[in-house]
């Protein structure tokens, strides 16, 4: 056992979305005699992906690839209506694992009328960025990845709404919101990232100064884990993002007293525990 120190940030780790959706599919997965299919994922952690698989779970990309009438989830980030829709049409027996704030977010885009411009803070290529857009109630809709991107926005827009992918960084979030603002003065901005994504930040935030190197646990497709990573970076900290306990080396180790530790929302305790242990024994 070496004398380095792993400090772990609190809070880390599920959030109540994350938990929401993993009662929802155990409950499915309990009940059901056939097989359960899962609608582009549950939630953005591979070892949670393989442990649903080895339980018999099929992934699909598309709802036309699920039989009609089989057992469904829909993962965390949330689906666009034209989903909901072609799953009806498709007589599935659907249950609904989208964390309730997203699901909030998708009602919010719906009340951005057609006489308004839909402003979104997001990742392109995101599911729950592609189901917010699917909900919303005007055809004119502009996405946004940066703060610097709001000056590409045409000049032409009278009633911007901004509305923030929940997993998001809150300094980013306030930044598109302020340059907003000040293109249009007239401009509607309730967005902002969920409280779970901003304590989480804060707490990293918060520790990373105090470390040597900064640690997250989850995996390389999660929004919200590479956030963290970077919010650790912004203190002027080495920060790694890492799946497994595999990937903590010597190397990556070397000179480090005082090591940070924080996780995604979607990743599982065990995980968390697993990479302490590792970067402790290493």
């Amino acid at each position: 056992m070496s004398n380095r120190q792993v400090i772990t940030a609190s809070p880390c780790g599920f959030c109540s979305g994350v938990r929401n959706a993993l009662t929802l599919i155990e409950k499915v997965l309990t009940g059901s005699s056939g097989p359960v299919y899962v609608l582009r994922g549950l939630i953005h952690n591979s070892g949670v992906t393989a442990d649903l698989k080895a339980r018999g779970c099929i992934f699909a990309d598309r709802v036309e690839e699920i039989p009609p009438g089989a057992e469904t989830v829909f993962g965390a980030h949330g689906v666009p209506a034209r989903v909901e829709a072609a799953a009806r049409e498709r007589g599935l027996r659907v249950t609904d694992a989208s964390c309730p704030l997203v699901k909030q977010l998708q009602q919010a885009a719906s009340r951005v009328g057609p006489e308004k411009e839909l402003v979104l803070f997001g990742h392109r290529g995101h599911p729950e960025l592609e189901g917010v857009l699917g909900h919303a109630g005007t055809e004119k809709v502009f996405v946004v990845e940066s703060p610097a991107a709001v000056a590409e926005l045409p000049g032409s827009l009278r009633h911007p709404v901004l509305l923030v992918q929940t997993t998001l960084s809150h300094v980013e979030a306030e930044k598109v919101k302020q340059a907003l603002k000040n293109r249009f003065p007239g401009a509607e901005t309730p967005g902002s990232i969920c409280r779970a994504s901003f304590l989480r930040q804060q707490a990293v935030r918060e520790l990373a100064p105090k470390c040597d190197l900064f640690v997250v646990a989850g995996s390389a497709h999660s929004s919200n884990a590479n956030r963290l990573r970077e919010v650790a970076e912004s203190c002027g900290v080495r920060a790694v993002l890492l799946d497994s306990p595999d990937e903590v080396t010597p190397e990556l180790l070397r000179g480090v007293k005082t090591v940070g530790l924080s996780a995604a929302a979607s990743t599982p305790e065990s995980q968390i525990e697993a990479l302490r242990r590792a970067l402790l024994e290493k």
